[in-house]
């Protein structure tokens, strides 16, 4: 069976038309603005053609022939992530509360973490972000770095051997499941060459498993957001019903009206997106929920012995980990024995000696209000990697420094020197 095939399972022939007519068409590029780092207006009146989502809070479509945002400095110093609009309605409609624990289970490269904390920025929330490819899992901790995220833990772990440590832990999971990838066609060639009944069936077993340890991961009265950029019924409603037939605990949350969603008459609560009537890639999004009360993560004690850098830099953790001489703050209660763990939280910097040397993560945490501040042609040299000479009246030491209000990274200063601490494999 062919896709054309396959989707026509449960898609008109004259819907199947339209959506192939759309799938045939250039993509769409959008991001979402860190609004800790620069406000929605500020980002209109600097690229005035962009253009604001319908119903997503500081999310813009641009076109890329115009501006060029996967090129600029505010990339990297984490004033917005590019991605695409449709994998962004996660962080709509998954419901976060304050005090949540969310895990998200198949994270990399990272998006659908950032965007939830992004839009729930002022509510305390404690992400444990995992992949379980390594190498995936790395791109996934400089995506956090850049970002300046400093509640999100970075793991590396197969959740098959994980899980049963883990009961009744999470209060929100995120389950973005791997998937045959026919919304990937539009922006990857070899998606399209890739796909196969074969396939779908492969991933709909996968799928079936990581949801299973995703509920058993789940509080009562937790939410799952279950998603794949799928257009195949096997492994979106076809799921969804075997799950909700196994586990009478789950219940699925509707999730609202709108003309730029497809719903199917198995299971109305559930979202397709499709190119042909919303504007991004596609995905198929639901929302499950755990019947019962919750109960409370039992909270550790606090452990902190550098508190002379937390008073330095005013930060607010309760526990540290010290890591390949790297220091790591965090606020998570739960006993990550059982994770892999690459990123602990906020890496504040390193122990080299008798010295301690903030970190590029640090300095992407911090506002900029105590920070150097660089004209446009210093911006420039030091993301360049070059040394600076300016006249401060400053002790020698270590200093973050900014650019229109966004911190860029830290530099050493002595002697109206700026030696240059911006990362190497950054540095254009």
């Amino acid at each position: 069976m062919d896709f054309v095939s396959n989707i026509k399972r449960y898609l008109s022939d004259e819907f199947v038309t339209s959506l192939l007519d759309a799938m045939g068409e250039e993509r769409t590029n959008s991001l979402i603005l860190n609004t800790s780092k620069m406000s929605s207006s500020l980002f209109i009146k600097k690229f005035p053609n962009v253009i604001p989502h319908p119903f997503i809070n500081n999310v813009f479509y641009y076109d890329k022939n115009e501006y060029e945002f996967g090129k600029s400095y505010l990339l990297t110093s984490g004033a917005y992530y590019i991605m695409d609009a449709s994998s962004l309605l996660v962080s709509k409609y998954l419901e976060i509360n304050d005090g949540d624990y969310v895990l998200d289970m198949c994270a990399a490269p990272g998006g659908k973490t950032i965007s939830v904390a992004l839009a729930n920025k002022d509510k305390n929330i404690e992400f444990i972000s995992n992949d379980i490819s390594y190498k995936r899992a790395l791109e996934l901790s400089k995506n956090i770095e850049h970002l300046g995220l400093g509640n999100v833990i970075v793991t590396s772990s197969d959740f098959s051997k994980t899980y049963k440590h883990y009961k009744e832990k999470f209060n929100k999971i995120i389950l973005d499941a791997p998937c045959s990838g026919s919304a990937m066609f539009r922006k990857n060639d070899l998606a399209k060459l890739d796909w196969s009944l074969e396939k779908v069936k492969a991933c709909a077993l996968l799928q079936e498993t990581l949801l299973e340890e995703a509920i058993y991961m789940l509080q009562n009265g937790g939410l799952i957001s279950y998603s794949t950029c799928s257009f195949s019924y096997e492994e979106n409603e076809e799921i969804i019903l075997k799950i909700l037939k196994k586990h009478p605990e789950i219940s699925l949350i509707n999730i609202e009206e709108n003309n730029s969603f497809y719903r199917t008459k198995e299971l109305p609560e559930a979202i397709h997106l499709f190119p042909n009537l919303y504007k991004g890639e596609g995905q198929f999004i639901c929302i499950l929920k755990k019947n019962g009360e919750p109960t409370k993560i039992k909270e550790n004690k606090e452990n902190l012995k550098q508190k002379n850098i937390l008073d330095f830099y005013n930060l607010k953790f309760k526990h540290e980990k010290i890591n390949n001489s790297l220091l790591y703050l965090y606020n998570n209660d739960l006993n990550l024995e059982k994770f892999n763990v690459i990123r602990y939280g906020l890496e504040c910097g390193e122990f080299k000696k008798d010295l301690f040397i903030p970190s590029f993560h640090l300095s992407h945490y911090l506002d900029a209000k105590n920070s150097i501040v660089l004209d446009e042609n210093e911006m420039k040299r030091y993301m360049h990697g070059e040394e600076i000479k300016k006249d401060l009246n400053l002790q020698k030491g270590y200093y973050t420094v900014s650019f229109e209000n966004i911190n860029l990274g830290f530099v050493k200063l002595s002697n109206n020197v700026l030696k240059n601490l911006f990362p190497k494999g950054l540095r254009h």
